[in-house]
């Protein structure tokens, strides 16, 4: 092994199979980087064991409610769990507030609605909602009805992603699939064979 002049007054006394060590001092950024985990699990510690800080389940439990309302997803209580038959009169509404809520419904990721149907309702996976031609009806309780019950055999759940909503908000997003009607969207997909002549 070459040893360097330099090296010299590094080398320490052991030695094995011919290898020896130089004796260098630790670089300083290591050695602060050493002292800042030693610091960081102190304080951890304190924080996490000593002093409350929330556990894994709380935190969970605020990460979920903070996505909730991000997302606009409904929490469940008394309106969660699984969708139970109302009588709730259904309809299309002509309020222009309520149309742009539906459609706010239909492009948010807390129902996903625009990710099988397209942006414009023009179908991709889901099909095409803006022609005149339906497989479950199109009657305000039949699109209603859709979006809650869902078609699992279809590979679409409850109210499109399995997040519950209200009945009105349900209302509001029916309106906004009749008021896109006949928009004759860019790249429409093909009816499907099941489908049948029903005007809205």
């Amino acid at each position: 092994m070459k040893i360097f002049d330099d090296e010299k007054d590094l080398l320490m006394d052991h030695e094995y199979d011919g290898i020896r060590e130089l004796d260098n001092h630790m670089p300083t950024w290591w050695l602060w980087l050493f002292y800042f985990t030693i610091a960081w699990a102190v304080g951890y510690m304190v924080y996490y064991y000593m002093l409350g800080g929330p556990t894994q389940e709380e935190l969970y439990e605020q990460e979920m409610a903070a996505a909730a309302e991000q997302y606009g997803i409904e929490p469940e209580g008394e309106e969660g769990g699984e969708a139970e038959a109302s009588d709730f009169t259904w309809a299309f509404l002509e309020d222009q507030e309520r149309i742009e809520e539906g459609r706010e419904i239909y492009m948010s990721n807390g129902n996903l609605c625009f990710t099988c149907h397209g942006a414009n309702g023009e179908g991709m996976v889901g099909p095409n909602l803006t022609d005149d031609l339906w497989i479950h009806g199109c009657s305000p309780e039949n699109i209603a009805n859709g979006i809650i019950q869902g078609y699992p055999d279809r590979g679409m759940i409850p109210y499109g992603s399995g997040s519950r909503l209200s009945d009105e908000k349900v209302q509001s997003l029916i309106s906004y699939i009749a008021s896109i009607q006949g928009t004759e969207p860019a790249n429409a997909k093909a009816p499907d064979p099941r489908a049948e002549p029903c005007s809205l």
